[in-house]
């Protein structure tokens, strides 16, 4: 922890994304409702973590069609495509590995538990009202796989029907549909699109359609039951293999969920409650494959039940107590047998968060344990501290242990697979400022992860041990400005990451990143501006596996839209406008400079 010294000088704080919230009577600093960073409703600035919030209307601007590239624009967190749209893309959140961030759609998780990571090509914006990233600890709060943060995708279709079609170079088409109305006490919404791509070389596309759908039954003033439904169908092709064309080769991925909520709320107590079935399924197929490794299927599945009790005290404090249960099971077989065949596991665990006003005090505190039928018990707890120093200023400090569980596929898999392995660890520290004046608001965080029992393959034995020790460290520096029609989002993140066992850097980690974000919107058009610096990071080589510098990168995309009536809405975006050559993971080129164009029509 002596490196730590250094970051408690380092005071930093959080800055909401600048974008206009989705009412219009709403100004861009109004503070919005987050729930993903505590067991109940808060205000994203009262609360002692660092969260940034991505609405509607910068997704809107930024014509953005993928949840991916708006994370890569947010401090500490860098997203790996592994060639183009449709290839398998991962996040990396403050340095952490891609499987330790947990992903949240509407309340219900999305994690894959067979390797226990999320893929984020698959995760569109059509319907999305909200991003929230939270980074940091919140294992107090959901258990494993936040050991690095939390994000959560929520859903708020307009009143009315929204329509767009767009299409581009090499075979692209998109067409996209967001909906939502009320029948009598019921409220309905549905999203969804289609999509068509050849790619830029040959055996490159991606073909894929999802539809989403909700309901929320008003049963009574301050009680409602909902219905939750994702269903998603995708074909990528996969053009290389070691750097070999491999035109035949491809991967199509099926997902299917079904969430009920339950919400009432009963004077100073609020009851929440959800089940959910969630099942991947992903086929992958090769019949030129040279080994012989030409299929392979892989089914796994999870089902959870939470429940959280929350009791609201005087003068906007509250406490409040859950519960949770889930059950994992994979299956997987290929061309040489069958390697798992239904394995699981469960787990069981109990939770609690007290948040506590104190003048201009905040105290956040949450504890959690964990108890799994395979690696034993889990206590990770958390606390925050948060000073309202003027009216304009904020110092907040935290603290928290978190966990990730190892994968079914990192215990049971043939020959590679461990059933002694035990959960990954991490001890995080942070501290912020947030100073506002005038349309500014800039913000300053400085933190450190160590981490412990890191799951690594050990080459000699083909197995995987529990062997690693890592640090991450950093500084996240934001700014945001509003005035009339313009909007400004900033931010720069320093990070050192460490192997404590090698003294080498973990690979993909950017030691320096930088975001901007530019919008301009009048009454009848808009236009935005989106630039991204990937600074220098460690990879190996896919050739040689050696261990090499991928160079640093700067990617610019461009949109504009027109709105001349009050139904359609031509527009236009040109993403890499540059041409940057650069390979976000080694061996995987992006797509150069790409124009799309489509129109937009509502009714309302």
């Amino acid at each position: 922890m002596r490196n730590l010294l250094v970051l408690i000088g380092i005071l930093g704080g959080v800055v909401p994304v600048v974008a206009q919230a989705p009412q219009p009577q709403q100004t861009l600093f109004e503070e919005a409702i987050v729930v993903t960073a505590s067991l109940d409703g808060e205000q994203e600035n009262d609360l002692p973590a660092a969260v940034s919030v991505i609405e509607a209307a910068e997704i809107e601007a930024r014509q953005t069609t993928g949840v991916a590239d708006l994370l890569a624009t947010l401090p500490s967190m860098t997203v790996v495509q592994s060639g183009s749209p449709g290839q398998v893309t991962s996040l990396f959140t403050r340095g952490t590995n891609s499987d330790q961030t947990l992903v949240l759609w509407n309340g219900v998780e999305l994690n894959d538990p067979y390797f226990g990571g999320f893929n984020w090509a698959f995760m569109p914006t059509e319907g999305v009202g909200r991003v929230e990233a939270v980074r940091g600890p919140f294992s107090s709060l959901y258990g494993g796989d936040a050991v690095g943060g939390v994000v959560q995708i929520l859903s708020a279709p307009q009143e009315g029907a929204d329509f767009q079609l767009e299409g581009g170079e090499n075979g692209y088409a998109r067409g996209q549909i967001s909906a939502s109305t009320s029948l009598g006490a019921t409220r309905v919404e549905v999203a969804g699109h289609l999509r068509r791509g050849d790619g830029q070389v040959d055996n490159d596309f991606f073909d894929g359609e999802a539809l989403m759908a909700r309901a929320e039954w008003e049963m009574q003033p301050g009680m409602s039951l909902g219905l939750l439904v994702r269903a998603a169908d995708t074909d990528t092709g996969i053009p290389f293999s070691g750097g070999a064309p491999s035109p035949e080769r491809k991967i199509s991925w099926q997902e299917r969920l079904v969430a009920v909520p339950f919400r009432a709320d009963l004077g100073s107590w609020q009851v929440q409650a959800q089940v959910s079935g969630l099942t991947y399924d992903n086929q992958f197929r090769d019949p030129e494959d040279p080994y012989g490794f030409t299929a392979a299927d892989t089914d796994s599945k999870s089902l959870r039940a939470r429940a959280v009790a929350s009791y609201r005290l005087e003068e906007g404090s509250w406490l409040a107590v859950g519960s949770e249960w889930d059950r994992a099971e994979v299956s997987d077989a290929s061309t040489f047998g069958t390697n798992l065949d239904g394995e699981n596991q469960r787990t069981v665990a109990l939770f609690g968060e007290v948040f506590y006003r104190i003048g201009r005090v905040i105290l956040d505190g949450g504890v959690r344990q964990d108890d799994n039928d395979v690696f034993g018990s889990k206590t990770s707890p958390r606390l925050g501290v948060q000073v309202e120093v003027t009216d304009s200023t904020r110092l907040r400090a935290s603290w928290g242990q978190a966990f990730s569980p190892p994968s079914i596929g990192e215990l049971y898999f043939p020959v590679s697979g461990n059933p002694e392995l035990e959960p990954e660890t991490s001890e995080s520290l942070e501290v912020g400022l947030e100073q506002r004046f005038g349309g500014w608001i800039l913000g300053l965080t400085g933190f450190q992860n160590d981490l412990s029992n890191l799951i690594e393959f050990d080459f000699a034995s083909y197995q995987n041990f529990n062997v690693g020790r890592a640090r991450t460290q950093g500084v996240e520096l934001e700014a945001g400005f509003l005035k009339g029609h313009w909007r400004l989002r900033w931010n720069g993140t320093y990070l050192e990451t460490e192997d404590l066992d090698t003294g080498q850097v973990l690979l993909r980690r950017p030691g320096e990143s930088s975001n901007l974000v530019v919008a301009y919107a009048p009454k009848n058009w808009s236009t935005s501006l989106t630039g991204l610096y990937v600074g220098d990071r460690e990879d190996v080589d896919p050739i040689t596996f050696d261990r090499t510098t991928n160079e640093a990168y700067f990617r610019l995309d461009v949109a504009a839209r027109w709105r001349p009536g009050t139904r359609l809405a031509p527009y236009a975006r040109i993403e890499n406008l540059l041409g940057e050559e650069y390979q976000p993971a080694l061996g995987f080129p992006a797509p150069g400079r790409t124009l799309v164009v489509g129109v937009a029509t509502s009714f309302r």
